[in-house]
């Protein structure tokens, strides 16, 4: 009988029912985040170093045969980098979309057509760029952006004519040549040619059928990209909820001003600015017979759903990124369209949650986005910044309890709200005994009454009994409370709003004695000496939990031209040497990750998996919520393993890499805890290092951990893992 269950590289298929198909219309209500789908490219199933093997046996006129190891090698490991991000899908419904609008274009031009692959980005960025191996990556910002099928076309048609000039290589024979050349020089260069790829769209675009008066607004887009995908007012009822009332003196009396410039300081840009962009397509279009098309060949209802699509992507997101205002005024915006989305309802209370998570731990990158300061949610954004952590506390509560009350049987909503109620319990100045009995308008009828009687008194009494001066402190404190302990009405205080309005709340028992409970829990974690737990504290403690294994993560810190082919020779021993020490010592093995093994399930599982290690950095002051929560509950579930433990192997050679060069890509690593800390004090890098270590994601709460580092000297032979990696199965027995 096995001792555990190791699984390498993720099986854990998700379940993909509901989720989002080519065919049919998109189920919003329960709308699930966009997965890969169908065949594997072997853009992705390919290693760095087959890629460039195999790019360089073909025969380049335009590119000398000393130069062409350099630029494949750059160029993969680059695109690469991208491909392997959990934001890559492929064969989803925006791919599959974009795809068909590319065919559109190229209609006439079918080989250039056949020689293009189309992928999305789940980034709130507005971009679109083009490879040299035809690789065309679209984000969901820009689809969310726009207004038409025919500014996606003229985008699309833009990044073809860049693809078709080559203007990726030239780019690169450039600076090659001109290794001297100031960036004055490169930058004019950039924008020579991303004119010339405008000149070039129009053209495509044109032929394609769509409107020549659509053209111009595509600048819009790209102007205006860093405001929301529409703007909207924030209505003065906004955070009211039951009997939660929030005054209007809350809100900016004044407008926030859009200020963006067509005719900006381009001089440090590799863009030209839009004003230049826009003359020239003027120019070109005057200089033609003109022409009408349509705004749409695929029909405007797809259009709809693909753009919806990509807006409900948004939230997500933003949420992942810590821009937690964009998130919340995304679901407003959404919600007029979709009241009754599941999905948006979820991701609305994830949002109040971590909003108080990160008030009350005084993060501060949520409510100093420089990206709000402008446009309708500036005045969201400005609200929440000057709220405190008692204020964001309690409105969050307030969203939360009545989201989980009218979602009784959501165990994912119910997760939500307890811990919103751990988090009440953990703000310094949130107590029960803080909230009024009385909603708003209750204590301002209460509190004009009570000021009616004063003034009925006589002045002469009023004075006398000022004069007594007999009332202590205490009497005076006790005076402004009612009977029950509660603040009175006749205290009214208009900027504490937020204590009035949750008498529900307060008389809940079950809530009163689950924010008691998480109340003590944190006064003796808080009063304790002990150190928590970590998840993976050291190697041989593995054996007391069930693991998942994935894909080892290589990274090799040398500038040398091989640098690629031992980073791919690294990782296949890796795996290789788990799989057999694994097998010798009793566990079982999945490979549906492993490069030669490569199934969508893997792929789509280890998407959820670097998400929750994204939010594991960005949130590390906070227990946070995973935003990926029922995905990795479903994984827990099915292959009853509740953490993944995903190796990583860094080799560093300081002969051949400055220790900045190091530091600075370890640094915008996933797991930098263990090795940043090691690489910044500069003691272990006057030598040839290998450092192993084990990230662990645990599937019930989404938080991932750090196993101590394992650091050996010199390169990470395959002799030296293997006597690593038997060492640390042993210690598991």
């Amino acid at each position: 009988m096995l001792k555990q269950t190791f699984i390498l590289t993720c099986l854990l298929s998700i379940l993909l029912s509901g989720g989002l198909y080519a065919q049919g219309k998109t189920d919003f209500n329960n709308y699930k985040t966009l997965l890969s789908s169908g065949s594997i490219p072997e853009d992705f199933s390919l290693s760095t170093y087959e890629k460039v093997d195999r790019d360089i046996k073909v025969d380049r006129p335009d590119l000398a045969v000393s130069l062409r190891k350099k630029f494949y090698t750059g160029i993969h490991s680059a695109i690469d980098d991208i491909i392997h991000s959990e934001v890559c899908v492929f064969g989803d419904p925006i791919s599959i979309y974009v795809k068909d609008i590319a065919k559109n274009l190229l209609k006439d031009d079918k080989e250039t057509f056949r020689e293009l692959r189309f992928y999305t980005l789940k980034s709130n960025e507005t971009n679109a760029f083009s490879t040299d191996q035809g690789i065309i990556f679209v984000t969901t910002g820009l689809i969310s952006q726009v207004s038409s099928e025919a500014q996606i076309a003229y985008v699309l048609a833009h990044e073809i004519a860049h693809y078709k000039r080559k203007h990726v290589l030239e780019r690169f024979k450039q600076k090659t040549v001109l290794k001297n050349a100031n960036y004055y020089e490169l930058s004019t260069y950039s924008k020579d040619r991303e004119l010339e790829a405008d000149a070039d769209a129009i053209e495509l675009y044109k032929n394609a059928g769509y409107d020549e008066a659509l053209i111009e607004p595509t600048f819009d887009v790209l102007m205006y990209s860093y405001l929301p995908f529409d703007e909207l007012k924030i209505p003065e009822n906004f955070f009211n909820a039951n009997e939660f009332y929030v005054p209007p003196f809350k809100f900016p009396k004044e407008p926030f001003a859009i200020t963006a410039e067509e005719n900006y300081n381009d001089s440090k840009s590799s863009h030209p600015n839009i004003s230049k962009r826009k003359k020239q397509v003027l120019e070109v279009l005057e200089k033609g017979s003109g022409w009408k098309g349509g705004p749409s060949v695929l029909g405007a209802d797809r259009f709809d759903e693909i753009r919806t699509i990509a807006r409900f992507e948004s939230v997500r997101n933003s949420i992942l990124a810590l821009d937690l205002t964009n998130a919340l005024y995304s679901i407003f915006v959404l919600e007029r369209d979709f009241p009754n989305s599941q999905y948006l309802t979820t991701m609305k209370a994830k949002t109040w949650l971590a909003l108080a998570q990160m008030k009350s731990a005084g993060v501060s990158k949520p409510f100093e986005s420089k990206i709000h300061k402008e446009g309708e949610i500036a005045s969201l954004h400005a609200i929440l910044k000057k709220m405190d952590k008692l204020e964001v506390s309690s409105i969050a509560l307030r969203h939360i309890y009545d989201i989980r009350a009218a979602n009784t049987s959501n165990a994912e909503i119910q997760a939500i709200y307890e811990r919103m109620v751990e988090t009440a319990a953990n703000t310094k100045q949130f107590t029960l005994e803080s909230f009024s009995k009385y909603n708003y308008q209750q204590a301002i009828q209460r509190n004009k009454a009570y000021n009616d009687s004063i003034a009925k008194i006589p002045v002469d009494s009023l004075a006398k009994a000022e004069n007594l001066k007999t009332e202590s402190k205490y009497d005076k404190i006790k005076k402004k409370r009612s009977v029950d302990g509660n603040i009175d009405a006749q205290v009214f205080d208009s900027s504490a709003y937020y204590l009035y309005g949750m008498k529900d709340i307060m008389a809940d028992s079950s809530f009163v004695k689950t924010f008691k409970a998480a109340q003590n829990k944190s006064t003796t974690s808080s009063s304790s000496s002990e150190k928590k737990d970590k998840l993976i504290p050291a190697i041989p403690d593995l054996k007391t939990k069930s693991i998942a294994m994935v894909d080892p993560d290589v990274e090799i810190m040398e500038s040398s031209p091989k640098t690629v082919k031992i980073s791919e020779s690294v990782k296949a021993h890796a795996t290789e040497l788990i799989l057999e020490e694994a097998s010798d010592n009793g566990y079982n093995i999945n490979t549906d990750n492993a490069p030669s093994e490569l199934t969508i399930e893997g792929l789509n599982a280890f998407m959820y998996l670097k998400s929750a290690l994204r939010q594991t950095e960005g949130y590390s002051k906070v227990n946070f919520f995973p935003v990926d929560y029922s995905e990795l509950q479903n994984m827990s579930k099915k292959y009853k393993s509740d953490v993944i433990m995903i190796p990583t192997i860094l080799y560093i050679d300081n002969k051949k890499s400055a220790p900045m060069e190091v530091a600075k890509p370890v640094i915008a690593t996933w797991y930098v805890p263990p090795m940043a800390l090691i690489l910044l004090t500069g003691k272990l890098l006057d030598s040839q290092k290998t450092f192993i270590n084990f990230i662990g994601v645990d599937l019930k709460n989404g938080h991932a951990d750090y196993s101590n580092v394992f650091m050996v000297s010199g390169r990470p032979s395959r002799v030296m893992l293997g006597s690593k990696i038997y060492e640390i199965f042993k210690s598991t027995n």
